[in-house]
């Protein structure tokens, strides 16, 4: 067997390398290391220029048809290398998977419609969703405390209902994070899409680069639902390291969709493969196994280097271990600079060019993307010059002109002691808002806080969007507390026009809530429609078999009973005769990180004083023991009715005080409750 040099460094200045000719535009400078552009440094594939050579010594390139074995190359390969049975016929060639994407959605949407992506996400499917007319509606991907991302089905089913896109695009395997998405996770998705009429458009273009002897899951192969409502877009051009021979394709397995898109594509002759292109995929698929084989040891190899090397060297940089692809999602937060003070720093200090976390939209700041899929010594030196830039920050802070101070206004506000801090984002943008909420809410070298919240735009349905961010950087759902702060902030301030009745979108959906004001004319108090509670398992989320965890024992906890509900965030609700003791601060920190809790969760301690009336002490995920938690108290009342100890409606009293909880007729709970201002200003940050 051929043995390929992975090693041997090629000279891509002079051969319009984007990485190369359009490094200085976007850095400001010419002499970096480039590890930003997503294509390796590998020579390709021989078998592929070998093919290429021999075609032009024919010394005619005139119209071409392609012939029944370049689609069964296609066909053959994704048999042999994922398990996939593909009918040719199910086959188009694409100019170019971001150009089939745009092929896609002028087919499958019209202009004005939503299609939902799932940030932090590659950068174009935002760009050729804007740039042909189509709304953006992001489901954000969840990242828990270990480092985890999962999709958020609840957020997905609710985006549905609101923004009823025309087509959903996944990216499958994950770009830039590398995970290859499971098959239950796929099928989840795909019964939400078709429960909602949504085309799911699946981006699997790394499909091939499978590390660790993982095995691709194609999404249209998890279930006869996905088959029918998923078109498929591939090509060698990763794989193969050929991305400047433009060729890609599709699969439809749907005659409903197929027919009408093939046709729609014969008539601009959209699918009509140029000869280059139809040679070098063809002899990639038939030929290129082999050299694929020895590039995914060799990609192995290098994430096991930069892994143990961060490690080692620059433990303040974690790495989100990759199972596809040849990029690594780098997590800087750490370090605790802004956005663009991070970008600076590894290219003035490192001399290196990464991706921008932030170009992958939402939950994109404090990361970094880099591009391994270079020979090892050049890796090896990526890695030196970024250790020695992150090393230069004690000694040399900031870099050098970036030493600026940024006066962010604030308000400090709080709902009953659980108390935040609150930055106006409606005409600025902040950088790394998880780093700043570690910053803002140290009790002692900060103002202290339980969290930050910013206010953001709303968009179309709502008036205004929070973003809530724990005293430990992780972002939280909702915040019943937090939203009534908000809507005070919002009504007091005229961020938008005065009226009684606001609509406040979270990462748990929109929140109507109730102005109701004093004498001085300002918020007194503010009632919030928090919702109906969730007890199912699975949308908690909690691990019980049984499908509901209601007033059940807890694994490994002697004598402790819980119920697990969901008010926009995951309770655990545990009924207490007293607070006697450490109960809170003992068994809180327990409760919170159980391996019940696929994302940990907020626990509550409630003891029943009446058939209306419950007494709580609060320990929230990411903050600790707070003085009071809105959602908390929702999911108490929820949790003590559903076990027939109370009757709503009910008073919840917290250390910070009480707040006034009812059903409605729909089953959402209504919570009412003050906001306060404490004080407001200006923080400078460096």
């Amino acid at each position: 067997m051929t043995r390929y040099n992975f090693d041997c460094v090629v000279d891509r200045h002079h051969t319009c390398a984007t990485k190369i000719e359009e490094m200085e535009a976007r850095f400001g400078h010419r002499d970096l290391l480039p590890f930003w552009i997503a294509d390796m440094d590998f020579e390709a594939c021989p078998a592929i220029i070998d093919a290429l050579r021999q075609r032009l010594n024919h010394s005619v390139l005139g119209y071409t048809t392609p012939p029944e074995s370049f689609w069964r190359s296609i066909a053959g390969w994704l048999h042999t290398r994922h398990g996939w049975d593909v009918d040719p016929a199910e086959l188009s060639f694409m100019p170019g998977l971001k150009k089939g994407l745009g092929l896609c959605i002028n087919y499958f949407s019209r202009p004005g419609d939503a299609i939902v992506i799932q940030p932090p996400v590659y950068h174009s499917f935002r760009s050729v969703i804007e740039g042909n007319g189509r709304r953006v509606a992001a489901n954000p991907l969840v990242r828990d405390d270990a480092g985890q991302y999962s999709m958020d089905f609840e957020g997905l089913s609710r985006v549905m209902r609101d923004e009823r896109p025309a087509m959903m695009i996944v990216c499958n395997p994950h770009n830039p994070i590398g995970l290859q998405w499971d098959a239950d996770t796929l099928r989840r998705v795909a019964d939400i899409c078709r429960e909602h009429g949504v085309v799911l458009v699946s981006d699997e273009i790394y499909g091939d680069m499978m590390l660790g002897g993982r095995r691709h899951v194609p999404t249209a192969s998890v279930s006869d639902v996905a088959a029918d409502i998923t078109v498929t877009l591939g090509a060698p051009s990763k794989t193969f390291n050929i991305p400047g021979i433009v060729s890609a394709w599709s699969v439809v397995r749907s005659p409903r969709l197929r027919e009408g898109f093939y046709s729609w594509l014969n008539a601009s002759e959209f699918n009509a493969p140029p000869i280059v292109s139809m040679v070098a995929t063809q002899a990639a698929y038939e030929h290129g196994g082999d050299w694929l084989d020895q590039a995914l040891a060799y990609l192995d190899a290098n994430v096991d280097y930069a892994e143990s090397f961060l490690r080692g060297h620059v433990p303040d940089v974690l790495m989100c271990r990759p199972q596809a692809s040849f990029t690594m999602w780098l997590d800087f937060r750490r370090l605790r600079l802004p956005q663009d003070w991070l970008v600076r720093l590894l290219v003035e200090r490192g001399h290196i060019a990464l991706s921008d976390g932030l170009s992958f939209g939402p939950g994109g700041e404090g990361f970094m993307r880099m591009n391994v899929g270079v020979p090892r010594s050049i890796l090896s030196e990526g890695l030196e010059r970024l250790a020695g830039a992150v090393r230069s920050l004690s000694s040399e802070g900031a870099p050098a002109g970036e030493r600026r101070t940024v006066t962010i206004p604030f308000v400090k506000m709080h709902g009953l002691g659980n108390n935040f801090i609150y930055v106006d984002c409606m005409d600025r943008s902040l950088d790394n808002l998880p780093a700043l909420a570690v910053e803002m809410g140290r009790r002692h070298m900060g103002m202290g806080a339980d969290g930050i919240i910013a206010i953001l735009p709303g968009g179309e349905d709502a008036d205004c969007r929070m973003r809530i961010f724990n005293a430990d950087g992780s972002e939280a759902q909702m915040c019943g507390n937090g939203i009534r702060c908000a809507a005070k902030y919002i009504y007091d301030n005229n961020v938008v026009p005065r009226r009684s009745r606001l609509r406040i979108a979270t990462l748990s959906g929109i929140k109507t809530v109730d102005i109701h004001t004093g004498p001085d004319g300002l918020t007194d108090s503010v009632r919030v429609d928090m919702g109906r509670p969730v007890f199912d398992a699975a949308e908690v989320p909690v691990r019980c078999d049984a499908g509901r965890m209601v007033d059940m024992p807890v694994p490994g906890i002697d004598g402790l009973r819980l119920t697990a509900v969901s008010t926009g965030n995951p309770h655990g609700v545990v009924f207490v005769d007293s607070f006697d003791g450490d109960i809170v601060t003992t068994l809180g920190p327990q409760l919170e990180c159980h391996s019940i809790w696929p994302e940990k969760a907020n626990i509550e301690f409630v003891r029943v004083d009446g058939r209306h009336s419950l007494s709580m002490r609060a320990w929230e995920r990411g903050a600790g023991e707070t003085m009071a938690c809105g959602t908390g108290a929702c999911a108490a009342a929820a949790a003590a009715v559903a076990t027939g100890r109370a009757e709503w409606p009910l008073t919840v009293r917290l250390i910070g005080g009480n707040l006034e909880l009812d059903c409605d007729a729909d089953g959402h709970i209504l919570m009412t409750g003050p906001a306060v201002t404490v004080f407001s200003g200006n923080y400078y940050c460096r």
